[in-house]
């Protein structure tokens, strides 16, 4: 009967002989990759979307098709949805986005059918487009009230040199002598006046008229302008 143990005979030559320590070593299981290995040998592949897609935006769900989140090449969106970022799921599936959902309503019918919100929903559906880099639906809320107002009051307010210095200004006074009167309210006298020579025909006349005297009407009319 031959018994086997688990030493090697010893030969003449020391680097043939085998430690115990050798023996466990190459009998140990193989390392689990980690996630950087892992990465690198298995690349992650386009994220795959349903032609249905159900939306879980911040607590408040949607249902769309794909087509109409990828209708504007250039959109938040669009680029979410392309397959090249990974986008979470909530646990019954639908991905998630982690913004206000209130007016995410109003986003996807235009994405839709071109259809604009209400003007009292206006500003905020202006500010989820900006959110979503939609310039489509950005183009158009700006030609409707109340932003059509807005901006011809900007560009008119960009022509006055240092206004919100000024106003900010005038703030500071104005709550200064509401608190010095323990008031909640308070009035400014507020002079506006222009500095450089005349540009236009109607203002020349009402410039030329300070040299001379001028009549009680031509005064308040002065005035007035």
């Amino acid at each position: 009967m031959v018994v086997v143990t688990g030493q090697n005979k010893v030969s003449g030559n020391p680097d043939d002989a085998m430690s115990s320590s050798d023996a466990e070593d190459d009998f140990q299981e193989p390392a689990t990759p980690t996630a950087t290995q892992a990465g690198q040998a298995l690349p992650l592949l386009p994220q795959q979307f349903p032609e249905v897609v159900p939306l879980n935006v911040g607590g408040m769900y949607f249902t769309t098709r794909l087509s109409t989140l990828r209708r504007y090449e250039d959109t938040m969106l669009a680029a979410m949805f392309s397959g090249r970022h990974y986008i979470p799921t909530d646990p019954e599936g639908r991905y998630f986005i982690d913004r206000d959902g209130t007016y995410f309503g109003d986003i996807l019918n235009f994405l839709r059918s071109g259809d604009l919100p209400p003007r009292e929903r206006v500003r905020p559906v202006y500010k989820e487009a900006q959110y979503y880099s939609i310039g489509p639906l950005l183009d158009n809320l700006e030609d409707i009230q109340p932003l059509k107002g807005e901006k011809v009051r900007q560009a008119f307010l960009g022509l006055m040199p240092y206004y919100k210095d000024h106003l900010e200004r005038i703030i500071e006074i104005a709550k200064l002598r509401a608190m010095q009167r323990k008031a909640r309210f308070a009035k400014l006298k507020v002079c506006v006046f222009k500095e450089e020579m005349p540009i236009t025909p109607y203002e020349c006349p009402h410039f030329n008229s300070l040299r001379f005297e001028r009549s009680e009407s031509e005064t308040k009319l002065f005035e007035h302008h």
